[in-house]
């Protein structure tokens, strides 16, 4: 599963057997998974077959949403008070990435990003490119907004390059920019695919969920999850933190995932995907491991925090004290944090 999830960074999310949410779609809705704290777990909305990140913007939410088969993608809202999200017309086809803030929601989907402003309550009026990738740029991940103001991403990953560094523009690495998609920084670099990244209270590096190398299947090479201090290098391609002797001098991941066995001896990553804080706790998902981890900012304390899930889980987000996720059945499921 990993595997196929990983074959090109955009179809990481797409090649991955789309039977599993259609299988459980016709037999209605999944069951609820669980939390650790015994909170009580919401069905937040359905709708996104592929919800890849999640933002709020005024009593709206709104669903990045990949495209693929007759899986539909793009921007979905979801309007207070209800269970169900809706395509928003004029966005693109299919989107990534999604940040919100000061009424506008940030797009990442292929080369561009987009700016949208001005939601009437069924399309925005507002839309403009604020950032558009030369011709072999792979294409942003995931987005956030720090405490500075910038918008943050991390950069998608060419899979010709799964083992050596990525030549693409800004390749292995998390960016800054303004609003207005100017004046672009690497803010940190040597992570093969920096994956999704979320902001904690008083702290002014992103925490990013990092993907590490899969292929040969068997190959070990832990995922990550890391604290991106501007200037920092964790150390890919020389560095997988298989060979912990290779990374000396390189930053250190707060956190190591180790692969997990698999079927005939081979060995099969954790996958995290989406990743969200509140105070001075982070919320990863797990994809192959079908739940998700909660930690401190300093890495300790990883422990199970929503289980049950049966299907892959992509996104993670948070706010006003609750945990929001979605997984491959389509559903966003809200509990207490």
């Amino acid at each position: 599963m990993s595997r196929l999830l990983r074959k090109t960074i955009l179809a990481m999310l797409l090649i991955v057997t789309f039977a599993i949410p259609a299988a459980t779609q016709a037999a209605g809705p999944p069951p609820l998974p669980k939390a650790a704290t015994r909170a009580k777990v919401q069905r937040f909305a359905t709708g996104v077959g592929i919800p890849t990140q999640l933002a709020f913007s005024g009593r709206n939410a709104f669903v990045a949403g990949a495209a693929e088969g007759k899986l539909k993608g793009g921007v979905f809202v979801i309007k207070s008070g209800s269970k169900k999200a809706v395509p928003v017309p004029g966005t693109p086809k299919s989107a990534f990435g999604i940040a919100a803030r000061a009424g506008k929601v940030f797009v990442s989907s292929g080369r561009k990003l987009f700016a949208f402003s001005r939601f009437d309550g069924k399309r925005f009026r507002g839309k403009q490119v604020i950032f558009k990738g030369p011709k072999k740029f792979t294409g942003f991940s995931g987005l956030a907004i720090g405490p500075n103001g910038r918008l943050y991403a991390g950069v998608s990953l060419n899979q010709k390059y799964d083992h050596t560094a990525d030549p693409s523009l800004y390749g292995n690495s998390v960016v800054s920019m303004s609003r207005a998609g100017k004046q672009v920084k690497v803010v940190a670099t040597g992570m093969r695919q920096p994956w999704m990244m979320a902001f904690t209270p008083g702290i002014r590096d992103p925490f990013v969920s990092v993907l590490g190398p899969d292929l040969p299947l068997n190959n070990g090479a832990p995922d990550l999850i890391v604290r991106a201090r501007p200037g920092s290098d964790f150390g890919f391609p020389e560095c997988d933190w298989l060979k912990v002797d290779a990374c000396d001098g390189f930053g250190r991941p707060l956190v190591r995932l180790e692969a997990q066995p698999g079927e005939k001896d081979s060995l099969n990553q954790q996958s995290p995907m989406g990743i969200g804080a509140i105070g001075k706790r982070l919320y990863v998902a797990l994809f192959s491991g079908m739940q998700v981890m909660t930690m401190k900012t300093d890495g300790s304390g990883l422990k199970p925090f929503m289980t049950g899930f049966v299907a892959p889980v992509l996104s993670v987000a948070t706010h006003k004290g609750s945990v929001y996720v979605g997984d491959l059945t389509g559903s966003i499921y809200k509990v207490k944090g």
